[in-house]
């Protein structure tokens, strides 16, 4: 659902990789010097959980507990999964479910070893996908009458194991508290639809039009969609009891491809890349034209409450706009010195293609060193300074390697000269 409303409002919201946790968390498990290991391996853990489409549309910290817990499982720990739990801040089931995902995939089957050294090529559906086909398959069952499949246990959950992998075929049995829930829910609806059509009628007669001249909206304003309702199969009798037909998380029957109609079967609309909110608005239904003005803020309501947010949490952002300012200096200062690292290794790599210096070869002696060539070897080896003019360094050495004496000389004669025009 997030990824639907993240393509279909346009919204720049970045994925971000559960791998970035690692390493954060890991140093709180108390992992003592195997804490690196142990990272290493969780981080393992994820990219195989990536190919085998566990992560895709999934909260990253469960991904990342689940890593954590196996990993540190497989290194000898003792952990739980509310050791994870406590310090990611999420559910224990969701840690428990990624956990038994990653169990039925290959993976699971290999020892730490083979784990860090056999890479497996091989994908696996993805469990959202298993477990629809697992329910169709179960559909399929119990309308073709097939008693012996549906005891086999060949239908069974994947992810459970004993009486919870056959829990499916048994009947559920409502006690006391769930049928009074279903009673106060019905009455609830009553009172509802009745106080709507109550006040679509008061409505109609103040403004003297028949409430039911009223034409029905073709389209549900809460649903993109008309809903189908489609006929419950029944269930089979066995000998463990009744097995009812599957349902699947919407309440609804579980719909075989011989059993949908033509519009389910057509291609879904193709979904544009951004919402155009005003359009969107133009087809609201006038009778809920007023509850979307309600819920959407005007421009004014807007800048009001960036008003009042930046009054009230002044110092907050006036930290956070130090820190991006820090931040972009650090970035300009190391711009800048990659700049100068790259201008000094230009010059140096200029000097050394027209350096008279001789090439040296494999054991050559520090002493035969002429003394041009003992000062690249300084520099190079000790880093004196990042600011050196190599072209300024090339003039004082002449054809030998040693320091040329046209300075001496001119120095020399500059100095004769203004002897001689003082006398």
């Amino acid at each position: 659902t997030f990824l639907k409303f993240r393509r279909l409002l346009g919204l720049k919201l970045e994925i971000i990789d559960p791998a970035l946790y690692i390493y954060r968390f890991a140093a709180h498990l108390n992992l003592d010097e195997k804490a690196n290991e142990v990272a290493m391996t969780a981080l393992r853990i994820v990219s195989r959980m990536k190919r085998d489409w566990i992560v895709a549309g999934r909260r990253p910290a469960g991904i990342c507990a689940a890593a954590l817990l196996i990993s540190s499982r497989a290194h000898g720990f003792e952990r739980e999964h509310h050791d994870v739990t406590k310090i990611l801040k999420i559910c224990g089931l969701t840690v428990i479910a990624r956990v038994k995902e990653f169990e039925v995939t290959p993976s699971a089957d290999l020892t730490l070893d083979e784990f860090h050294t056999k890479d497996i090529e091989q994908e696996v559906d993805p469990p959202a996908f298993t477990l629809n086909r697992l329910r169709e398959a179960r559909a399929r069952a119990v309308a073709d009458r097939d008693v012996d499949l549906l005891a086999s246990g060949a239908l069974d959950h994947p992810h459970h194991k004993g009486a919870w992998a056959s829990k499916w075929r048994k009947p559920k049995v409502s006690n006391e508290k769930d049928k009074q829930y279903a009673e106060m829910y019905a009455e609830l609806e009553t009172e509802m639809t009745e106080g709507a059509l109550e006040s679509e009628a008061i409505e109609a007669a103040e403004k003297g039009v028949d409430a039911g001249s009223k034409k029905a909206c073709a389209l549900s304003f809460l649903r993109a969609e008309p809903s189908l309702d489609h006929h419950k199969p029944s269930g089979i009798s066995t000998l463990h009891g009744e097995i009812a037909y599957p349902m699947n998380k919407g309440g609804r029957p579980v719909i075989l491809p011989n059993q949908a109609t033509a519009e389910e079967l057509a291609p879904p609309a193709k979904i544009e890349a951004v919402l155009n909110f005003e359009e969107w608005k133009a087809s609201v239904p006038a009778d809920a034209a007023d509850e979307v003005e309600y819920l959407f803020r005007s421009d004014d309501e807007v800048r009001e409450r960036e008003a009042v947010f930046n009054a009230q949490n002044k110092d907050y952002l006036e930290t956070q706009q130090v820190k991006e300012n820090e931040r972009l200096e650090a970035e300009a200062a190391n711009l800048a010195k990659q700049e100068d690292e790259l201008a000094q290794e230009e010059g140096r790599q200029r000097y050394l293609k027209t350096s008279r210096s001789r090439k040296r070869k494999e054991g050559w002696d520090p002493n035969d060193l002429t003394t041009e060539e003992a000062l690249l070897e300084v520099v190079r080896a000790r880093k004196i300074s990042r600011k050196i003019n190599y072209d300024a360094m090339s003039s004082l050495f002449d054809d030998s390697g040693t320091f040329s004496t046209n300075l001496l000389d001119d120095k020399e004669r500059k100095k004769e000269e203004g002897d001689m025009g003082v006398a």
